[in-house]
């Protein structure tokens, strides 16, 4: 489906400008180097954004407009709009004369509709979809309401690959959102185009010898598609990027856009399908070598038949390349296979057994079971772990199995590794390490973004994973120009929400910096970085950490004064639609 998202934006005033702003999505999600582009950015809290920053170097912002709040229009200046948008859509941009409406002083004002015959294709398309499309109240997403659009240049040698940005207004910075740099051509889905009027054809890309990324969004209940001419005897991959764009929506279920692709050929016949990449996550890939060159009818839509604003894609049609499979430990290469390892304990005392696959992207769901070389009772066994910090777009940490064991005697010992489904294959390799235990510490973030005031505390909470029974204290540690109370977690607590102060003379940033955690540990200092993280909610329930690249300090002293000092924090324990690009 063709569409564009209605710009339902919040009122503007002065607790807007209070908050942090928010970013739902970017479409579309990346540009080719050497291009430039006009996207869209969806979010809450937008109105006084006027920077935005890349977490690398070659793109460059040239422009950035707020859309307008669209009010709902009453019935006879609806009809005004849409007799006018139907003589531009004509040829004919002249606004036809204002009807005799008793009513016509109580129409609603936007700087849009009194100037139509002056806005460009993607501007228009914003306004038709909200003249045309129903608001309803029970879909109306307020953290994606207000619109941005961005005109963005790329550098003929911007580097390629997957990079954040974040938007500043007056008082803050959004949590970083990924935007990708490829040089392979893009397409996008057609701008919206109201049903009384002839509707345009699906984009049409020709695959036959390049690549190509194909952009869109989807809406509920709606199939996208794409027209490729694709050549025969070549082995093409169609790879979506799906979830890695929006890993995490709160007010959703299953609390993410969960894609399927359809291939068709000329005639209409399914040719391949996919919903998964065939391993564990999500994005669907699929792999398919044309009998014959012609044009084939690529279709993505929800599992669901859900859709909204932030259902954001990107897939990437060219050649599947061959699989690449790690040489691991072991691997469990058939359904049901036990694999194992032998392995030698020198002298009696505790181990640490830890077990890797799914961290590594192997899609073994491992169970780990200890027994005597030669046989015997089972010794001890270990399945998912439960953490108290879950990081990652999909997080994968808690089925890789790890256990502590005491060993009373010296001797040989066999761990064995299963699937925890009883699936296996090629691929589903892993690794073993076995160790004295180290005690050790890794600290997360829960924001990732520091816009600091003097004056103003910031409040940041920070999670403790404490390894091998590390039981001790942890200090976080800043940048000089900060100053931080409550940034200690005592020993037996693995969280901390510690007070920030800027105390800086000078503005500063937004700029990356790097954070540190240290401890005494067995005599000596250990001294780790802190992992930036975002916390995101998924589904209404869970609560997730997506790493960021780095940091991001913005540092505003106060009108003059001494700041004042930040109040003590306290250790916390543990408990346990859519949106269209505007412009081509």
């Amino acid at each position: 489906m063709k569409r564009i998202v209605s710009a339902l934006l919040l009122a503007v005033g002065a607790p807007l400008l209070a908050a942090d702003p928010y970013v739902g999505y970017i479409y579309p999600s990346g540009i080719r180097p050497g291009t430039t582009n006009r996207f869209v950015v969806g979010g809450q809290f937008l109105w006084g954004v006027k920077e935005m920053h890349f977490s690398s170097s070659g793109l460059h912002v040239l422009d950035i407009e707020h859309v307008p709040n669209f009010a709902p229009p009453t019935g006879m200046q609806r009809k005004h709009l849409v007799r006018w948008l139907n003589g531009i859509a004509a040829g004919k941009p002249e606004e036809p004369p204002l009807p005799k409406d008793p009513h016509l002083d109580e129409w609603r004002s936007n700087t849009w509709w009194t100037a139509l015959n002056t806005l460009d294709a993607g501007k228009l398309a914003i306004v038709e979809y909200d003249l045309h499309v129903p608001r309803n109240p029970l879909q109306a997403t307020p953290s994606l309401r207000q619109l941005l659009l961005v005109t963005i240049a790329a550098d003929t040698n911007a580097p390629a690959g997957r990079r954040s940005f974040s938007v500043c207004n007056g008082n803050g910075i959004s949590a970083p959102r990924p935007f990708t740099v490829s040089p392979a051509p893009r397409a996008e889905e057609p701008l919206y185009v109201p049903p009384h009027r002839p509707q345009p054809e699906p984009r049409r890309a020709d695959v036959r010898t390049g690549e190509v990324v194909l952009d869109g969004q989807v809406l509920p209940g709606s199939t996208d598609t794409f027209l490729l001419r694709l050549a025969a005897g070549r082995r093409y991959a169609f790879s979506v990027t799906a979830r890695e764009l929006q890993p995490y929506i709160g007010d959703a279920v299953p609390g993410f856009f969960n894609a399927v692709i359809t291939l068709r050929d000329s005639l209409g016949n399914t040719v391949a399908v996919a919903d998964d990449d065939a391993r564990f996550r999500p994005d669907p890939k699929l792999e398919y070598v044309p009998p014959s060159e012609g044009e084939y009818r690529l279709e993505i839509h929800d599992v669901l038949y859900r859709g909204r604003a932030d259902f954001v894609y990107a897939i990437s049609v060219g050649d599947a390349a061959p699989e690449e499979i790690p040489a691991g430990d072991g691997v469990v290469d058939s359904p049901g296979k036990v694999s194992s390892k032998a392995f030698t304990i020198d002298s009696p005392g505790p181990r640490v057994l830890e077990v890797t696959a799914r961290r590594k992207g192997s899609p073994l769901d491992a169970v780990l079971t200890l027994r005597k070389a030669g046989g015997g009772p089972v010794l001890a066994q270990w399945d998912d772990v439960t953490n108290t910090v879950f990081t990652g777009t999909i997080p994968q940490g808690e089925c890789d199995p790890i256990g502590t064991y005491d060993f009373k005697e010296a001797g040989r010992y066999v761990a064995e590794i299963t699937d925890r489904t009883g699936h296996g294959g090629k691929e589903y390799v892993w690794w073993l390490d076995i160790r004295r235990p180290t005690p050790d510490f890794e600290v997360f973030s829960t924001r990732s973004t520091l816009p600091l005031r003097a004056g103003q505390p910031l409040k940041i909470d920070f999670r403790l994973c404490r390894k091998d029974g590390f039981d001790g204290a942890v200090k976080i540690e800043f940048p000089p120009d900060v100053r931080a109370s409550g940034a200690i977690v005592s020993s037996g607590v693995d969280r901390v929400t510690a007070s920030l102060l800027y105390i800086g003379r000078r503005p500063l940033g937004p700029q990356p910096v790097q954070l540190f955690a240290s401890a005494e540990i067995g005599g000596r200092t250990v001294r780790h970085p802190v992992i930036p993280c975002d916390e995101y909610e998924q589904a209404f329930a869970w609560k997730h950490l997506v790493p960021a690249v780095s940091f991001l300090l913005r540092g505003q002293p106060g009108a003059g004064g001494k700041p004042k000092r930040p109040p003590k924090a306290r250790d916390a324990n543990p408990t346990g639609k859519k949106r269209r690009q505007a412009g081509s």
